[in-house]
């Protein structure tokens, strides 16, 4: 009965520690918005910056890699929509999906390269690349890369200012 009781207490503190964290992400990503809307980047690509940070970890480092993985997923997403907008295909409804595909495989190759194999960041990063609606251009990607960027480090100031134990992933860690 003792170890029953025990489980309980350790899920609902388990329990309590995911709202904190979602309470976290969503306080960060709101806030990211209202800067966002201040400097003048899309607020949306802000708002997945914050969540970007928290990905995988919440510690500056992981929040670092995971906003270096988004961003190269970014470029990933916006090359395979160049690549495949020189192909002349009948049915033009296949761009999309083979450009998600040829984006997955870099973030994949990537991951194996480099050794950070975060494919939700990367994926976050691609996300951006195919709904931003942006001009495909160096002045385009410079502009989704510095929303992103202000909102993870809007979400970086929010972690140090209230740090948590756990993360999105679901596993408990101590700092």
């Amino acid at each position: 009965m003792n170890s029953v009781t025990e489980s309980l207490e350790h899920s609902n503190g388990q329990s309590q520690e995911r709202l904190f964290t979602g309470l976290r992400i969503f306080l960060s990503a709101s806030l990211a918005i209202v800067a966002a809307q201040l400097v003048g980047v899309p607020s949306w690509v802000a708002a997945l910056g914050a969540v970007t940070y928290f990905a995988r970890g919440g510690s500056l480092r992981s929040g670092g890699y995971n906003l270096a993985c988004a961003v190269t997923g970014l470029g990933l997403g916006l090359v395979a929509i160049v690549g495949t907008a020189g192909w002349q295909l009948e049915q033009p409804w296949l761009a999309l999906p083979t450009a998600l595909l040829l984006s997955a495989i870099g973030a994949w190759a990537m991951g194996l390269v480099t050794g950070v194999g975060n494919i939700i960041s990367y994926g976050i990063g691609i996300l951006i690349a195919f709904t931003a609606q942006q001009p495909i251009s160096l002045d385009g990607y410079f502009l989704l890369i510095t929303a992103a960027v202000l909102g993870a480090i809007v979400a970086g100031l929010v972690d140090f200012i209230w740090p948590g134990k756990l993360f999105i992933s679901g596993s408990a860690k101590s700092k």
